[in-house]
């Protein structure tokens, strides 16, 4: 088994990459502004490119909401650049605080994008993210 590469930027996300699993681990630790927002995520892919990491497990709940305009940079700016880059689709498990989900989305997680490119689901349990994650995983092995 390898041991995971912990990857840390400035005080406001850990990035953790898993080669053993071939998922990324990506832990916001506190409230960022918007310049941060991407830092975060420009950070992640860097991480994730050299292996072309294709599922990544995002932890949101220390984070916290981020504004509009960031949410609209994430979902029509970086996603899309996301396949091409990493050679295949993506799938993201964004971790949010169970007050943000209903409980029938806490346990199967939210669809908020699904793509030929990019797949991303939200949950509030982290075990059922990282499962959904290894399912698609071996979907894709056998496929």
């Amino acid at each position: 088994m390898s041991v995971p590469t912990v990857t840390t930027v400035a005080d406001f996300v850990e990035l953790t990459l898993r080669e053993d699993l071939g998922t990324l681990l990506g832990r916001w630790l506190r409230q960022v502004s918007g310049e941060e927002v991407r830092q975060g995520y420009e950070a992640t892919l860097r991480v994730a490119a050299p292996q072309r990491v294709r599922y990544w497990l995002l932890d949101l709940r220390r984070r916290g909401t981020i504004t509009e305009e960031s949410t609209e940079w994430v979902l029509s700016a970086f996603l899309p650049r996301l396949a091409n880059l990493l050679g295949g689709r993506v799938y993201l498990a964004f971790l949010m605080s169970p007050a943000h989900l209903s409980n029938v989305d806490q346990e199967n997680g939210a669809p908020l994008v699904s793509s030929a490119d990019c797949h991303v689901r939200l949950f509030s349990d982290e075990g059922a993210a990282a499962e959904w994650l290894a399912r698609r995983r071996a979907h894709e092995t056998n496929a």
